[in-house]
């Protein structure tokens, strides 16, 4: 079973990082103490979502500054943001990755104004903070509040926070949702990456009432030695993205949509002394790309590294909708990447008459289907679009490529290791929350893909040697950007790292340890974890019998 609160130790020799708003005002009322000046400005800059209005009041009550200042002051006008972004905040216009900075979002004349009002300030503490804080002058204390993307998520769907300026907090999740993928989010990221070197504190509040603060002397050296060893993310799980009656019955325990492996919007866990700390894993990529991803690797996918890893349980539950993820060019011009999706499907575990749904039969014109999907949606029943697609029966340790533009299910009766390159933001349900067609024409276009040959995409297998052992690879190489490799061993098998950046996931066996030049790390079954560019080699020990394991890395070739 997957430990769903992994942490990495980070050694120190003196206390560095803080819980509690009591605690964090002390730190910072002894730093402001230290600085030799009169007027000293502290800046919190902030990410997206991280409640800022609630965290400033609870830091105002610790250390009492003398004039505060908030960032979304000097932003320009909703009206004059969606102009510049040429995009409206309910998401009618087509979607794009635009190039905008914080700076762009900034009113010059109100900037202007509120510098030099804090330039005749001659004595006191001022507290600068909001998303472009860090732009408005030079602090003597700085601050990063920093979310992970998947708090960030659960916060618009709770409806507690607000797209960047626009004030609309009332809009559904989905047109927020959209708003901060296509439009917001190169915008913190390039904060972050601009202020993940040299700010002073981060300040953690993913559970805003137990908000903890560590040094960015501290955060750094414990992404330095992350970068030194084999580690796991923490991973979370999405109900939401099952429908309202598999979500009666989650169990604690459960499976179904858990992101194992997503460095876009997992958490890595810091352990400082006796204080867990969480941090987005994408800092990772941030803070030194090479050192994680791997010279090659880096070049070609940049900052975001398109590897995924989640499961999809459908052992007590089957899911009726349908999906298909965009081709090369819808990709493109969504997200500015150039890889294409190569989602594939590993059985982990099977029931009974399990299998997935793949492809119309051949047959069923994209005219039918559509008529058949209206039907399905009025009648409240999807079940009868099942019976238009081919039916490919699985079972455990089967393996299904899922073309992009290829119609989809999640399939039933199985427990489903789905890894794929494109995030899942992207991905087409044909039926929407509320149960409504959701671009129906597409799905017409996606089911004229068929199937010509079952061989080409289940269970396609060429046998390779693996560091002097017989394993397989995979699916077909020209429909994924990396090797999927598995490989089963009874004993130790040392692997070199390529340097590159490798995520293996453990597909069978009794416990097992990872040993080299880190402390040993010991993998369970189904568990995934993730060895950095930074580890030059590392070894797999079973511990008692023979394990099976998963190893995806970018084509060495």
């Amino acid at each position: 079973m997957i430990n769903k609160n992994p942490y990495i130790e980070i050694p120190s020799d003196e206390t560095a990082c803080w819980e509690g708003w009591e605690d964090i005002g002390t730190v910072l009322k002894s730093r402001i103490r230290e600085i030799p000046k009169k007027k000293v400005i502290i800046t919190i800059e902030s990410n997206l979502g991280t409640h800022i209005t609630p965290n400033i009041q609870a830091l105002k009550d610790a250390f009492s500054p003398n004039v505060t200042c908030r960032a979304r002051n000097i932003f320009k006008t909703s009206e004059q943001i969606q102009k510049l972004t040429g995009r409206k905040s309910n998401g009618t216009t087509s979607l794009s990755h635009p190039s905008f900075t914080i700076e762009d979002y900034f009113d010059t004349q109100k900037l202007e104004g509120l510098r030099k009002n804090i330039d005749f300030i001659e004595a006191g503490v001022i507290l600068i903070y909001g998303i472009g804080a860090y732009k408005i002058c030079e602090p003597d204390i700085l601050i990063y509040s920093d979310i992970s993307r998947w708090e960030q998520d659960q916060r618009f769907r709770r409806g507690e926070i607000e797209n960047i300026g626009l004030g609309n907090l009332q809009d559904s999740y989905q047109v927020k949702s959209n708003w901060f993928h296509f439009v917001e989010r190169k915008i913190c990221d390039n904060i972050k990456r601009s202020v993940i070197h040299d700010c002073d504190y981060f300040l953690e509040t993913n559970n805003w009432q137990k908000p903890k603060i560590a040094t960015g002397d501290i955060i750094r050296k414990a992404y330095e030695y992350t970068y030194s060893q084999p580690f796991f993310n923490a991973p979370f799980f999405d109900p939401e993205l099952w429908d309202g009656e598999k979500k009666e019955h989650n169990k604690p325990d459960d499976f179904n949509w858990g992101f194992d492996c997503n460095l876009d919007r997992n958490n890595v866990l810091f352990k400082f002394r006796n204080i867990l700390f969480e941090s987005p894993a994408i800092n990772l990529i941030f803070f030194d790309p090479m050192k994680i991803l791997g010279k090659n690797v880096f070049r070609k996918y940049g900052l975001d590294f398109p590897i995924r890893y989640n499961f999809i349980d459908t052992l007590d539950f089957e899911d009726l909708n349908l999906y298909t993820f965009p081709g090369r060019d819808r990709v493109r011009d969504i997200t500015d990447g150039y890889y294409q999706d190569s989602e594939c499907y590993y059985a982990m575990e099977s029931g009974p008459q399990s299998g997935i749904s793949l492809g119309l039969k051949q047959g069923i014109s994209p005219e039918y289907f559509e008529q058949v999907a209206l039907e399905a949606n009025s009648k409240k029943s999807k079940r009868d679009l099942r019976k238009l697609l081919n039916r490919i029966d699985m079972k455990k340790h089967d393996h299904l490529m899922i073309p992009d533009e290829m119609l989809h299910d999640k399939g039933n009766n199985l427990m489903i290791l789905a890894i794929s390159t494109a995030s899942s933001i992207h991905e087409i349900s044909l039926f929407s929350e509320d149960s409504e067609p959701s671009e129906i024409h597409r799905f017409s276009n996606a089911a004229t893909r068929l199937i010509d040959s079952k061989d080409e995409l289940f269970n396609l297998t060429q046998t390779v040697d693996f560091y002097g052992v017989s394993a397989e690879l995979l699916g077909p190489t020209y429909q994924s950007e990396f090797d999927l490799i598995r490989f089963y061993i009874d004993k130790p098998l040392k692997i070199s790292g390529e340097n590159m950046i490798n995520v293996l996931n453990m597909i069978d066996g009794p416990e097992t340890k990872i040993t080299g030049q880190f402390a040993p790390f010991t993998v369970h079954y189904s568990e995934t974890f993730v060895v950095p560019a930074g580890v030059d080699s590392f070894t797999i020990e079973p511990v008692n019998g023979k394990v099976g394991f998963l190893i995806n890395r970018s084509k060495l070739t």
